[in-house]
This record gives C-alpha cells, sequence and structure tokens, in this order.
C-alpha cells in the first residue's frame, strides 16, 4: 500500500472528490456506460446512450469551469450547485433539441477548454499567476495520462502473459474494462489532482523548466522567424506579380499566427530574460501580424465570395477576426495573456449556437447558393424541381453536385426537400447526391472534374414517368445502382419487402437482372438498351422520349421505366456507370 501510495497518491485523489464532486460524478458515469457497453448491455447504437456520453464528457469540463469560479469568487456551494444545474441543463438541451447537434460541439468543447485556462481570472489576475496556473494544470494532464497508459498497458500486458504461460484464458471484456477504468477513472481523476488550489502566484513559485527554455528560445521563436520571412516573401511576390492568393494562403497565415501566439503563452517568464531572438519575437509578433491579418481577411473573403460558407471558412473567418484583435491590441498597449484564450473562447461560443452560428450561417450560405443557381438554370420553378429543358453548363452542374454532396453528407436534409415531390412522409425523403441530380435531369459531376467527359452519355426521360400502378400488382421505387467497373465488379442493390420475399437488383456487365423472390428472374442487356438510347435522335441531347421496357417471363408481367442511364462510351461498347428506375410487375395466376 505504501508502494501504491507514492504512485498514486490516493488521499490526494480523494480530495480531488472533495473538491470536484459533479465532475467526478460526470466521469464515473462515463465509466459505468462505459462497463455496460463492453458488456453489451446497452449499444452505442442508441441515440439516447450517443447523446448521454456527450453531455456528460462537456459538462465533466464545463464543472470543473464553474467550480474553479466558485473559489476564485468565493461563491457558496448553493450558487455553484445552482448554476451548475442550469449550465447542464443547457448543455443536455443542445444535445437533444437541434437536429445537426453533434456538430454545435465541435465549437463548444474547444470554448470550454479555452475557458478552463483563465476561469479563474476572470475578473482579475497577473500574467505570471495565469501562466504559473496553467503550466501546472496542463503539466498535471500529461502526467496523468502517461500514468494511465502505464497503468493500463502495464496491467493487460501481465494478464496477457498469464494467458500465453499458464494458459488461462483472459476475456476482451477485462481488457477493455481495465482501458475504461484509466481512462475515465484515474485519469481524470488524477488530472484534476494536479489543479492548483491556489490561483496568486510569485516570481519564486514559477521556475521555468529547462527543456522549456531550450525549445521556445532556440526551436520555437527561431521557427517562427523562418515562416515570417517566408509569408512576407510570398506578400512581396504578390504585390509584384498581381496574383490573386491561392487558396491555402489562409491555413497557412492561421498555422503562422497559431505558432506565434502558442510560443508567445509558453514563454511568457522568459521574455525579459531569454536569448535575443526570443526577446526580439516579443517585441515584433503583434506589429508583424498586421500585414499577414489583411491578405488573410483576403483570402477568405476570396473564397466565400467565390464558393459561400462552409464551417471551415467560417472557422477561419474567426481566425481572421481574432488575430485582427491580437495584432491592433498587442501593437497599441500590453496585452495581457489572459485575454488572449479568453477572446477566442467568446468568439468560439458564438459560433457555438444561434442564427449566426456556423452551423446556421453556413447552411443557409450554401442552401442561397444552390437556390440562385437552380432559378437561373430553371431547374427550380416555382419552388419545385422540375428537369430543365437546357442542360446546365458543366461549371454549373459540378457546383450544383457540390453544393448538394456537403447538405447530404452534413444532414441538412430539411433546407431542401420541399423543392422535390412531397412525400407521403418525411422521413421517405433520402438526401443522397447522384439520385437529387438524376432529379434536376443531369448527371452527378464529380467536385474533382476537370472537364466534361465527350465519351460520356446520360440519359433521362423527356417527361417524368406519372407513377401510375394500373395493370400491375406492385411498384418498387427509385432502384439505384452506382457502378465503378474497375473496383466493382457487380454491383448490387437488395432490399427486403415483407417478411423473407428480397428483391434483388445486380449488373453483371453486359446484363442487369432483376430478382424477386420464388420468380424466374428479369435479365435485360443494358448495354443494349443503352446503344439503343444513343442511335435515337428525338428530344434533347440528353432526353428520350421512350425510357421504358415492357416484357413478361412465365411468372410475371413487368414495366422498367428507367429516371436516369449513364456511362461512357469505350471503343464499340457502352459502359454503363449508374442507372436508376421504378419496377412495376403483376404475377401470373
Amino acid at each position: 500500500m505504501k508502494l501504491l501510495n507514492k504512485i498514486f497518491p490516493f488521499n490526494d485523489l480523494m480530495d480531488t472528490v472533495i473538491r470536484f464532486p459533479l465532475s467526478v460524478i460526470c466521469t464515473s458515469t462515463l465509466f459505468v456506460i462505459s462497463l455496460l457497453l463492453n458488456h453489451q448491455a446497452v449499444s452505442i447504437d442508441d441515440k439516447f446512450i450517443e447523446r448521454l456520453i456527450v453531455v456528460l464528457g462537456t459538462a465533466f469540463i464545463m464543472l470543473g469551469i464553474i467550480r474553479l469560479l466558485a473559489q476564485s469568487q468565493g461563491l457558496s456551494r448553493t450558487k455553484e450547485y445552482s448554476v451548475s444545474i442550469l449550465c447542464v441543463g443547457a448543455i443536455a438541451a443542445l444535445a437533444w433539441l437541434p437536429s445537426l447537434w453533434w456538430m454545435h460541439f465541435f465549437y463548444l468543447l474547444p470554448a470550454l477548454l479555452l475557458a478552463l485556462m483563465i476561469a479563474p481570472y476572470l475578473r482579475s489576475g497577473d500574467d505570471l499567476s495565469v501562466w504559473f496556473f496553467n503550466h501546472k494544470m496542463w503539466f498535471g494532464v500529461v502526467v496523468s495520462y502517461v500514468a494511465l497508459l502505464l497503468f493500463a498497458g502495464g496491467l493487460c500486458t501481465a494478464l496477457w502473459a498469464v494467458d500465453i504461460l499458464f494458459s488461462v484464458p483472459i476475456p476482451s471484456e477485462v481488457y477493455n474494462d481495465i482501458w475504461s477504468f484509466a481512462c475515465l477513472i484515474l485519469g481524470p481523476l488524477y488530472a484534476l489532482s494536479w489543479v492548483p488550489e491556489r490561483f496568486t502566484f510569485t516570481k519564486e513559485d514559477c521556475n521555468t523548466p529547462t527543456g522549456l527554455k531550450f525549445i521556445v528560445n532556440w526551436i520555437s521563436a527561431p521557427m517562427v522567424f523562418i515562416y515570417l520571412g517566408v509569408l512576407y516573401a510570398y506578400f512581396i511576390k504578390i504585390l509584384v506579380t498581381g496574383e490573386v492568393p491561392n487558396g491555402h494562403l489562409a491555413y497557412l497565415i492561421s498555422g503562422f499566427i497559431g505558432a506565434g501566439i502558442i510560443t508567445y503563452l509558453l514563454a511568457h517568464p522568459l521574455r525579459e530574460h531569454g536569448a535575443p531572438q526570443l526577446r526580439l519575437f516579443y517585441r515584433i509578433l503583434f506589429p508583424a501580424m498586421i500585414v499577414p491579418v489583411g491578405f488573410h481577411f483576403y483570402a477568405i473573403w476570396e473564397r466565400i465570395d467565390a464558393y459561400g460558407i462552409t464551417e471551415s471558412r467560417y472557422m477561419l473567418a474567426i481566425s481572421a477576426i481574432w488575430f485582427a484583435f491580437l495584432a491592433i491590441a498587442g501593437t497599441l498597449k500590453r496585452l495581457p495573456i489572459r485575454a488572449i484564450p479568453m477572446s477566442l473562447a467568446v468568439l468560439m461560443l458564438i459560433a457555438t449556437i444561434g442564427p449566426w452560428s456556423a452551423i446556421s450561417v453556413s447552411g443557409q450560405s450554401q442552401k442561397a447558393r444552390l437556390e440562385t443557381m437552380l432559378i437561373e438554370n430553371n431547374i427550380l420553378v416555382n419552388g419545385k424541381i422540375v428537369a430543365p429543358t437546357v442542360e446546365p453548363s458543366f461549371e454549373t452542374r459540378k457546383n450544383i453536385s457540390s453544393i448538394l454532396m456537403y447538405l447530404c453528407q452534413t444532414e441538412r436534409d430539411d433546407l431542401i426537400k420541399t423543392w422535390f415531390s412531397a412525400p407521403k412522409e418525411d422521413n421517405d425523403f433520402e438526401c443522397i447526391a447522384h439520385s437529387l441530380t438524376e432529379a434536376m435531369g443531369f448527371e452527378f459531376v464529380s467536385y474533382y472534374s476537370e472537364t466534361p467527359d465527350e465519351n460520356s452519355f446520360a440519359f433521362y426521360p423527356q417527361d417524368q414517368h406519372y407513377k401510375d400502378i394500373a395493370g400491375y400488382d406492385r411498384l418498387i421505387e427509385s432502384n439505384y445502382l452506382y457502378m465503378l467497373t474497375d473496383e466493382q465488379d457487380s454491383p448490387k442493390h437488395e432490399i427486403t419487402l415483407t417478411g423473407e420475399e428480397t428483391f434483388i437488383v445486380e449488373y453483371k456487365a453486359p446484363y442487369l437482372s432483376v430478382t424477386l423472390t420464388g420468380m424466374e428472374p428479369v435479365t435485360l442487356d443494358l448495354e443494349a438498351f443503352a446503344k439503343q438510347l444513343l442511335a435515337t435522335q428525338s428530344g434533347e441531347d440528353n432526353q428520350r422520349d421512350d425510357m421504358s421496357i415492357r416484357a413478361e417471363n412465365k411468372d410475371m408481367l413487368y414495366r422498367i421505366d428507367f429516371n436516369h442511364l449513364s456511362g461512357e462510351i469505350q471503343e464499340e461498347r457502352a459502359d454503363i456507370q449508374s442507372i436508376s428506375f421504378d419496377f412495376y410487375y403483376k404475377t401470373k395466376p
């Protein structure tokens, strides 16, 4: 026990539990959930469990911030717990109310980590105290996770050795439980035990680590100067040649300023007694940021003006605003180091929720761009999608495809589903970019496509099929196959209809087969059908009067109405790349 106490100070850990009881409850609950997941008592696919995990993880940090605020401001436990309940309720509401709930936490969590850095110093605090508090706290985080790796790794290795040497099988759940305990109990508690209990420190308290002195003096500061020189050389080239900055400039500037700010924060105790290059770095950093920040705004505006706002561009805009504040404020007067994380935390909180948030602004920006293009090309008429009489240009089709892919991947179905034929139920609408472009009368164009392929073809019906089931028993709608012939020899689409009855669509070039359980398969030479469409001269280049096939076999009468068929001409072959069709059938007596 004495040895264990030296390695893991249990008395200190108990003091930590008493100091941060609410945070400990959160991480302990996460540990219990982890045990239930490990032993398959609950499923990670359960939406409630998924949200609960995010809420507890976020609340762990939030409650730690409130505890530090309460200690620094002398608040009673009653006031602290009241604020804690309100904040946890707000986090839970954020997890359960918005449809894109998980995206909000991408902005909230960094904001909380930044707030944790200055929680005891919201009203006041000298730079040296702020620096030493964070040095002690974050060093403790690193040490605690090294400890948990040694604990869990060592214990699991010992159990593995028992398994190998003595043939005693150890269930995999035991290893998972050990790692869960280490990551969710031992690590967090050990990290919290490093958080200083007082918030004011003197020069005698603040001993700068020797390794840190070497890094900031001889690695970080010189690298920032090199980076600055490269950027200013590029700015001169832009002014001389008049070329427009490329799309990577904003990220390069963010990298330079970010490295500079991190060095500024880490090296604070050495600002007056460090090496000459470090002292020079402290004098010129903020004035040197002004020109890059100007180019940063310009580069971001160029991208937003051309392609609208996305979450990544929104964050670049946030970074530009933050950099501008630091450059101006730091140039005019000495900037307290607590103002640096505090200002970014405020901006990140603004980006988290509301009509001005990154999610809301990005979605509305891309919807507006898409709506404008669709109206200009007569694809969106009176609020509904129709097939245009003239195919849009290649660049327009590419931009429309790109926006649809973005909206579908980020699950923003609600922004566009009213444009399409109203489904019987909201759940019937599937946001699949390839299918949506078909409804708009053209084939999906990849973002990476540089020019239209002259050998490609894409056919659509001249008039959208009226889905009349008269004369048939059943209609199976929107059967879609996307075929990459060089990667997938036999693309397949399968639907379970009722009970054990299945509907299978499969393509083995050049034949398309449709199989219903217990019935003779329907087989169609799809390449021959595509050549027949290519030879048809009526209608627009990509539209055909008749894209239907009616036939029968020994078990059924059937009709296939193609909504889309595309591919490439390869010598005398017609390689099919994607199809979409509705299948009607009537069982023979």
